[in-house]
This record gives structure tokens, sequence and C-alpha cells, in this order.
């Protein structure tokens, strides 16, 4: 967000673009009022800061820029883009490096080939207009994943380089270098602008690292939760079989009763004691959801589960033994979905507490849904819930590439008050006739 030597407003207009693509803001998400207001704040930013160029010294107006321009721009996304203090620090001296290529091509342009003011100033709008269409295409998924992903400590973290190149700007305004040759000149106004700039082209290597970091943690959360609902349904296996044990010692008692009662023509006392054997049967035999063993064991557990929370569990499941999903990819969907929903309808404040969970296949695709019920607030960005807690979130971004990856769609929705995740994928198996 440096000083344009042409016009101020137009950096500011510039930065404000910027700020909007790089953030992620969705306009639709922005109430009527918050979207007056922005508009009417970077309006009257503008008008300000051109009326205060033109009536003070460059030195004077360059000393002010912390509260001219910077400190403005920061409540402002702080109050739109809602990303924490931290995050829009962080975006806020991101956009001052990026202000930096259009300055240096202006500088070039006066200096070196003496082009005036009205060159100067269409060099600013087309760089600007290149650096947009750059941000918007190669940084927008980059920041867009890293501010709902990464936590505070990360970007406090890689502030220090955008920090350090705010000190010097405000620095550089300060200092008489006017002793130095070109070459030395050049280096000190411009070799650091390209130097933290260049840092920027590194975040999408970073991005790359912690996707993958969060898809291998995500793929061992899977595991891990595919072994303790093999573990509960081992155990209920063996609840079970002790029942069954029981049950078969008293099951000759019972046919002795029984004979006993026919025989001396109590058929309705025989009818009462046949339909209890038949209701403890039925109480200590494994219930099976579908054909699927993963699914039998995730639906077992998380059952078990929502008894625990007091969370009713609606399950409707019809999924064949074959699918193109691994069994981790599977679980990874399933667990997710469920653990979101058990723990969004548990901590609700409505009485009426239940997930509704729909597996089955149709039209030679896989169709999940899964929705309960909720309170509070749900944001939205990108087609993703996103987490308020640090080192959440990573669930339902592993869901949707997890679809992507099968050629699938999924899409989460949260109305009046019922959220809804929805994914299908294509069955490419005879199974699903």
């Amino acid at each position: 967000m440096n000083i344009s030597a042409s016009s101020s407003a137009l950096t500011l207009v510039y930065v404000f673009v910027l700020l909007w693509i790089l953030m992620g803001v969705d306009i639709k998400a922005l109430s009527r009022k918050m979207r007056w207001v922005s508009l009417g704040a970077i309006v009257l930013l503008c008008v300000y800061n051109e009326v205060l160029s033109a009536l003070i010294p460059f030195s004077a107006y360059g000393r002010l820029l912390f509260l001219n321009m910077h400190l403005p721009m920061f409540l402002l996304y702080l109050y739109i883009a809602r990303r924490g203090v931290i995050k829009t620090g962080f975006m806020i001296m991101t956009a001052l490096v990026f202000s930096a290529p259009p300055m240096i091509v202006g500088n070039i342009l006066h200096n070196r080939f003496s082009v005036g003011m009205l060159g100067v100033l269409i060099s600013h709008i087309i760089v600007y207009l290149l650096m947009l269409l750059m941000a918007f295409f190669v940084f927008r998924s980059v920041f867009g994943y890293l501010l709902t992903y990464s936590n505070n400590s990360f970007f406090l973290l890689f502030s220090l380089v955008p920090v350090a190149y705010y000190i010097y700007i405000l620095a550089y305004m300060n200092v008489d270098i006017s002793s130095l040759d070109s070459r030395s000149g050049f280096l000190v106004r411009l070799l650091p602008n390209l130097e933290v700039f260049g840092f920027y082209f590194l975040l999408p290597y970073i991005y790359k690292n912690l996707r993958e970091k969060m898809v291998l943690k995500s793929a061992g959360n899977a595991l891990k939760k595919t072994l303790a609902a093999s573990e509960d349904q081992i155990a209920l296996l063996n609840e079970t079989n002790q029942q069954m044990a029981v049950y078969r010692h008293d099951v000759r008692h019972h046919i002795n009763l029984l004979n006993g009662l026919l025989a001396d023509g109590k058929i309705e006392q025989a009818q009462e004691i046949l339909n209890a054997s038949m209701a403890d049967l039925d109480a200590i035999t494994p219930k099976r959801y579908c054909e699927n063993e993963t699914l039998n064991l995730l639906c077992s557990s998380y059952n078990n589960k929502a008894k625990r929370l007091g969370v009713q569990m609606k399950i409707n499941t019809m999924l064949p033994k074959d699918i193109p999903l691994s069994d981790t990819e599977l679980c990874s969907v399933i667990s997710n979905g469920l653990e979101n929903a058990l723990r969004a309808s548990s901590q609700s404040e409505l009485s009426d507490k239940w997930v509704e969970f729909f597996c089955n296949v149709k039209q030679n695709k896989i169709f999940i849904q899964i929705q309960n019920p909720y309170t509070g607030q749900v944001t939205i960005r990108e087609g993703l819930p996103i987490s308020e807690r640090d080192g959440h979130g990573y669930g339902c971004y592993s869901i949707q590439t997890i679809a992507q990856r099968n050629g699938g769609l999924c899409s989460f929705e949260a109305k009046d008050g019922l959220f809804s995740l929805r994914l299908s994928l294509p069955l490419h198996t005879d199974s699903a006739d």
C-alpha cells in the first residue's frame, strides 16, 4: 500500500480490490449495510487522501501513511472480511508489498526515461490491472486456503517478512540517500521491494506442503476412526456372544415351559413367553445397516456415540459391498460428516437433537446426505463452512477433496436452522444396478 506519485486515490482503489480478491470476500455473504459501509468508506478515504496530498508536502504526507491509508483500510477489512486482527494485519502488509511493482515501474519510467506524470499514471494503471489478474489467478486460492486453515501462529511467524518491509518503507521515507550514486540508489530503493515480493511466490510451495500435510492428517484420523469403530463393534459382538450363550442356556427351559403350557391349553401364556423370547433375541442380534462392512462399522459406532450424546440418530443406508471409494476415503467422508453433525446437534440449544444420515445408490451414483439442526450462525466461504476454532475445519475440506478426486460433487448448506452435507460420487461397478 505504497503512495502513488500520481494518485493516492488510484492506489487506494487498487488496494481495496486487491484485498477483496486475496481475502476471498463474498459480496453475497455481506449484508446490505456492510456493502454500503465498504463502498462509502473507500470513497471517503479516496477523497480525503487526494485533498490532503494536494495540501501538504509529499514528505509530510508520506509520514502520515499509517493514519491516512493503512489503519483505515485495516479497520475496514477487519469489519467486512471477519478474518481476525492478526490475519487482517498480515494481509494489509501484504497489500503494501503488492503495491511495490507498480511503483518500481513508475520510478524507472520517470527517472530513467523522463516519462511525464501522465505516462507514470498510465503505467500504474496497466501494472495495477496486471497485478490484479495475477492476484486472482495465482494467489487467490493460495491465500484463501491459508486464511481458512492456517492458525494465527503461522501468520505471526510469516509476518516477520512484511513487518520488516513495512519498517523499511517507513524508514526509507525519512532517510536522505541523495549522496548515493545511481546504482547504489537503485539497489537501496528497489532491490528490497523485489526480494520481499519474491518471498510471496514461495507461498504456493508452502500452500502445497500444508495441503499435503492436511490430507495425510485427515487420512490418519480416518484410519484411527475406523480402528475405533472396529473396536466398538468387536466389543459389541463380544457382548452379544455372551448374551447368546446365556440365551442358549435358557432356551431349553423356555421350550419345556412352552410345551407344558401348550399341553395344558394355556395358549395366551405360551404366546406371551414366545413374544418375550423373540424380543430378547432381537435385542441381542447385531443390526446390519447394509452390505458394506465399513459403513456398518461406522453406523454402529456413531449410533452408539449419538446415544451417549443424547442425539437421535436416523440411519437409512443401502450401500453395496464393492464401491470405488477406498475404506479410508469412505471412513474419512462419513466420520468427518457425522462428527460435525453430532457436535453441532448436541451443542445446539434445541430440545429436539437429531442427525439424519442417508446413503444410497441412485442412477449409478453414490448419494450421501447428512443433516442436522443447529443454532447460532454458520459462515460458508467458497463453498466450505468456516470453523472459528484454530486448527479445525480440515474435515470439510477433506470431504471436498475426496469428492473432487473421485470425480464427484459435494455441497454444504446452512439454511433456516438446518445444516446439510450432500455428496454425489460416480459408481463404476455392476452392483449399481
